[in-house]
């Protein structure tokens, strides 16, 4: 059996697939690199939420402290 005359197609398939793949792997490559960039944001997002929490109690009680001092200083002038 003679394959000769199918070289040119077997070749062209080669390259074809060798193509394929190399795109593949580039746009793979750039989605990771984007998913990293999305992870790192998040990251930071998280970060920020928590310090705003602790932000937001640390308010909280200072506030309660001023009434406090205000029932006091009210108390006092009486």
């Amino acid at each position: 059996m003679d394959i000769t005359p199918y070289l040119g197609v077997i070749a062209t398939v080669g390259l074809a697939l060798v193509t394929f793949y190399g795109a593949v792997s580039t746009r793979l490559a750039r989605l990771e690199t984007k998913l990293d960039d999305l992870v790192d944001d998040v990251q930071k997002h998280n970060g920020v939420v928590e310090r705003t929490a602790i932000l937001e109690r640390d308010q909280k009680a200072t506030w309660k402290q001023i009434d406090s001092m205000r029932r006091e200083i009210h108390e006092l002038e009486r």
